[in-house]
């Protein structure tokens, strides 16, 4: 009769760990005190439920995508209030950072010697009235300035097959920019004249683009990174430097997309326009906000 009375009292024990172990955090299970445990040092610690057990029985912790974050009131500030100033300081030096922007501007075009010229767009955007911009007409492309676009389309194409498996990831976008400009390769062989962009207006667009993308990004920042515990003096680091990079980056970016359209014709603004643009932009945001979120948080 006694081991059966043994095994009776392992399977209330088994019930009674059972029934406590819905309340417990991650698959830790408790162990109901009794004199037995004096006798038995492992069964000290905490059991950990074989459905949460790693390969080497470590408690595997809770991913911290499924875990409850903590959002106090007082974090509000810094989701509102943070992106907030900044908008507005960012609206109110707008006439000096349109100044900065003719200045960057006027002095690659004295240098290029080109055909690009310092022109400005007035905006709908409230508190901005205009945005200057590199203004150039480019041309459709002559016979040798497409065969030139094919031999580099090819060269992308086929030359990144010679490049050794580490480099990899730059050979998937070469890849991409040369399938991209396969199309465009295409598109003016056979239907170069039906091309419904020109160089100018769309210039103009993407510098306005890029001058409502400055404003929004404190605001893309408060609520994908402000939500976090990492101290509102980081929290305002960061939205200044997505903003500083993006003001400086800007008038380079688009005085050099508008050299090479007046340079080598239209054929290479479908490139400029998808992967040239606000794509590269937003990865420079993406690269900064990674580069925040490895900061320590105060959590």
């Amino acid at each position: 009769m006694k081991p059966r009375q043994d095994a009776a009292a392992d399977a209330t024990d088994a019930e009674q760990v059972s029934e406590a172990a819905s309340g417990m955090p991650d698959g830790t299970l408790p162990i109901k005190p009794g004199k037995k445990q004096a006798h038995d040092k492992p069964r000290r610690r905490a059991v950990i439920n074989p459905r949460f057990a790693g390969f080497g029985g470590q408690l595997i912790q809770t991913h911290r995508a499924l875990r409850r974050l903590p959002f106090p009131p007082s974090r509000w500030v810094d989701v509102l209030l943070v992106p907030a100033i900044i908008f507005f300081c960012t609206l109110l030096a707008w006439p000096w950072i349109a100044e900065l922007w003719s200045a960057i501007i006027r002095f690659w075009v004295n240098g290029l010697g080109s055909e690009v010229l310092l022109k400005a767009d007035k905006t709908s955007f409230p508190g901005i009235d205009t945005v200057p911009y590199a203004y150039v007409q480019a041309a459709l492309p002559d016979p040798l300035q497409w065969w030139s676009g094919m031999l580099i389309t090819i060269a992308l194409l086929f030359g990144t097959t010679l490049l050794p498996a580490r480099m990899l990831p730059i050979s998937y976008a070469l890849r991409v920019v040369g399938i991209i400009q396969v199309a465009s390769q295409f598109y003016f062989f056979f239907w170069a004249a039906e091309f419904p962009y020109q160089s100018a207006s769309s210039i103009s667009a993407l510098t306005q683009s890029s001058m409502v993308l400055i404003l929004l990004t404190p605001w893309i920042y408060a609520l994908l990174y402000n939500i976090f515990d990492f101290g509102i003096v980081r929290k305002i680091l960061l939205s200044l430097i997505g903003v500083l990079y993006l003001i400086v980056l800007t008038p380079f970016q688009y005085t050099f997309a508008a050299w090479i359209m007046q340079e080598y014709s239209l054929l290479w603004h479908p490139l400029i326009y998808l992967l040239g643009s606000s794509l590269l932009q937003f990865g420079a945001l993406v690269g900064f906000y990674s580069w925040a979120m490895s900061w320590k948080r105060r959590e």
